[in-house]
């Protein structure tokens, strides 16, 4: 018997997350106590501390975690998850500032934050991002053998958003603007990005919220180009709010809602493309998310709904033509869009119980329903194309096709076992379906991964796996039938007209890729299954309690891919859109941690790397920032293929006064480009050519200073480039340019002066 008075019952078993409850003991005849234990995540990362699971206890999927208190301070100043994605080794942002993802474009690869889908439906983009002050975790697999994750042939980025914690916190970040220094004379305001969180419980151990809140106002100078004539002006409200109520000991409910509306005037201006020349871009984005976890026979069931829109503008700076020269362009940007895309989805995800034959089983099934739709309009104007002495070669002119809309719906389920095996030895099995109405096609996708401990002392991991992959194909490609059609007419230097212009229709081809036991439909036009085959194999090793290593091999080959390019069926010039692309990309990484007391660590990787496929990829065309050019889609060198890349970063606290530094070091190999001719037609090998070498060290110095008991003000000066190293930012890329082959522009050594206020 046990006295009156309050007690805590509190359950523990392997493979759960421990689970306690407080209750009281009044002389009642008999009380009744339910405890509720969810299975626990599985990740696999760099990180090792004493409480890691076994090994065949975790994930056999490759997984790089990171966590926003190792990264928010880091020199590049991360706001948004996409901020944070290039401390991962093989993602690398590309001079145009699109990330590359195992050396491809956003849209062959998924955003899933806590479960959803977050990628624009027209475009399959990743758009702007969570702010990082609400993440808990961001984690990117390129190689996730469960059957969980999908929509994608490249990598995975998983979110998981934070709770308000038991007691109120809040920061300011940086609430003062930075001031645009020349000559040592001010010129105005060159950033503001004052952003901040504020989070903590509504209700005691009941109700708990916490918001995200970002105003970013930048002014980015390009120096290819001249003050004030270089600047990109970026301005963007980001804020994210989540809710989280413990409706009882099994049953948790949360909300979020994330709102984002973003302008750029000016998009990417450079030497060759000066601001008249360059579109402007404007989007507004809501997403709202409501999801039940509740405890259910022992296991949990998870439902949530998501919905989410796009509104976006695409436009130019004027109404000129837009003309193309050897050695740089002029007049306004040939093109303007108006869309706006919605998806709403309806998960279901069911974890029992641990089921014990012939080992231990967690077993994990899900499915999906996705509604998303895609409506807009699109309005090309004249292109002309000139050689360096400014004569007319040729121009495209363009017939504008009206409205568009386009409506999908997609199914997905899949089922997942973690099969401990024995102390040593596990398994991750899988088989995920999907079904997109508008590709016309059901797609399998088995997945298997496998861990072994060789040793007693667990500290060395084998693990391997294999699996296919398929990418969500985004509505916009179903919409290339409405999209302006060109006509190209050729001059002689007379100024006469060669020939008969040339007029293209667009056509979505049946051209599907090849054939597959595992992809199910009718082999007609627009039935796409651009789909992956990738397995890898890497052994992870702690050396002791300050160092971790890993080495990983990938090998990921996709065939189906959905590219353009021009053709000729009898008298009738086509630009066709079809399956028949292909792509390699090889990776060796190796990655490894120092990490000792107080949260000081040095994460450094090596990646060795290979991409390569067909280069007209639908985004050429078929997105924000449209290319006029036909070229014939020639297999070669990827735009993200960096066969070289050192990168180093950490968090390290100076013997004096409490300063702490944040160094990151880069170095790799400069991207590839492609040498063409005056009329815009390659020259050799399409990125063939290499930017030269690159390297970048830059380093934060910050120290904290105590106001009072709750508040703390935090100082920190910011050094870029401190070697003062010439990275080129751009090249006289065309043979028929007279400084053809030179690379100029360059970012010098700065520094940044930082204030932040916590509380």
């Amino acid at each position: 018997m046990f006295p009156c008075g309050v007690w805590t019952a509190k359950a523990v078993k392997e493979g759960f997350e421990d689970s306690a409850v407080n209750f009281e003991i009044t002389g009642a005849p008999a009380i009744e106590i339910t405890l509720t234990m969810n299975p626990q995540t599985n990740r696999s990362s760099v990180d090792v501390n004493a409480e890691s699971p076994p090994p065949v206890e975790q994930s056999s999927s490759q997984n790089y975690e990171l966590h926003p208190a190792e990264v928010k301070n880091l020199p590049s100043n991360p706001a948004t998850i996409s901020d944070v994605l290039p401390l991962v080794p093989g993602v690398v942002r590309s001079p145009n500032g699109e990330l590359k993802l195992d050396g491809s474009g956003e849209q062959r690869s998924s955003l899933v934050v806590n479960e959803s889908d977050v990628t624009d439906p027209a475009t399959g983009k990743f758009g702007q991002t969570v702010p990082v002050d609400s993440i808990e975790s961001v984690n990117v697999l390129n190689t996730p053998f469960l059957a969980q994750y999908g929509r994608f042939t490249q990598s995975v980025v998983a979110v998981e958003t934070k709770r308000g914690g038991d007691k109120w916190h809040a920061e300011l970040n940086d609430p003062f603007p930075d001031f645009r220094i020349r000559s040592y004379h001010m010129r105005g305001i060159a950033n503001e990005t004052p952003h901040g969180v504020i989070g903590g419980p509504v209700i005691k151990d009941r109700l708990f919220v916490i918001t995200a809140l970002q105003y970013f106002l930048d002014k980015t100078p390009n120096r290819t180009l001249g003050f004030p004539y270089n600047i990109s002006k970026h301005e963007r409200v980001n804020s994210f709010t989540q809710i989280d109520y413990i409706l009882s000991t099994r049953q948790i409910i949360n909300a979020t809602f994330h709102f984002n509306p973003e302008h750029t005037n000016f998009v990417n201006p450079d030497y060759f493309n000066p601001q008249p020349v360059t579109p402007s871009y404007a989007q507004t984005a809501y997403e709202g998310t409501l999801a039940d976890h509740l405890g259910l026979w022992g296991g949990t069931l998870d439902t949530s709904f998501a919905y989410q829109r796009f509104h976006t503008y695409i436009g130019a700076q004027g109404p000129a033509d837009e003309v193309v020269m050897p050695q740089g362009n002029s007049g306004n940007y040939f093109g303007t869009q108006t869309r706006d895309a919605f998806r709403r989805e309806w998960l279901e995800i069911w974890s029992p119980s641990p089921v014990r034959f012939h080992g231990a089983h967690q077993i994990k099934a899900g499915t999906s329903l996705t509604v998303s739709s895609d409506h807009g309009e699109f309005n090309y104007r004249s292109v002309e194309i000139k050689n360096a002495a400014g004569l007319l070669l040729e121009s495209i002119d363009f017939t504008n096709q009206g409205p568009y809309k386009r409506t999908d719906l997609e199914f997905t389920g899949y089922v997942q076992d973690h099969w401990t095996i024995g102390s040593r030895l596990s398994a991750d099995l899988g088989m995920r379906i999907e079904h997109q109405r508008l590709a016309e096609s059901l797609r399998i996708a088995p997945r298997a991964g496998f861990s072994w401990t060789p040793f007693a002392d667990q500290k060395t991991v084998f693990r391997t796996g294999y699996g296919q992959f398929y990418d969500h194909i985004p509505l916009d490609v179903y919409a290339f039938s409405r999209y302006p059609e060109q006509t190209i007419t050729m001059y002689a230097p007379d100024g006469s007209v060669i020939g008969v212009p040339a007029q293209f229709s667009n056509v979505i081809g049946s051209i599907v890729g090849p054939k597959s036991f595992l992809v199910h439909g009718e082999r007609v036009a627009g039935a796409f299954s651009p789909r992956g085959v990738t397995w890898n194999t890497q052994i992870e090793r702690s050396f002791s309690k300050l160092l971790h290593m890993r080495a990983i091999y990938t090998d990921n080959r996709s065939v189906g891919l959905i590219v353009m390019h021009p053709d000729i069926l009898g008298t009738q010039n086509e630009i066709v859109l079809d399956g028949s692309g292909e792509s390699q990309y090889r990776q060796l990484e190796i990655t490894g941690k120092f990490a000792w007391e107080n949260g000081q660590q040095l994460v450094f990787s090596y990646v060795r790397s290979r991409a390569e496929g067909d280069q007209n990829v639908f985004d050429y065309y078929v997105g924000n920032y449209a290319e006029p050019f036909l070229r014939p889609s020639v297999y070669s060198n990827l735009a993200g293929d960096l066969p070289n890349r050192f990168l180093l970063w950490g968090h390290i606290k100076l013997p004096f006064e409490k300063f702490e530094l944040l160094p990151t070091i880069e170095v790799r190999d400069g991207f590839p480009y492609t040498v063409v001719d005056e009329l815009q037609n390659y020259v050799n090998v399409p990125y063939g050519n290499r930017f030269p070498l690159f390297f970048s060290a830059d380093a934060r110095l910050m120290r904290d200073f105590k106001v009072k008991k709750k508040y703390t003000v935090r100082l920190s000066v910011t050094g870029y480039n401190l070697t003062d190293h010439f990275n080129a930012l751009a090249v006289h890329s065309n043979v028929d340019d007279p400084q053809y082959g030179v690379f100029f522009g360059n970012y010098h050594r700065r520094y940044r002066f930082d204030f932040d206020f916590l509380f």
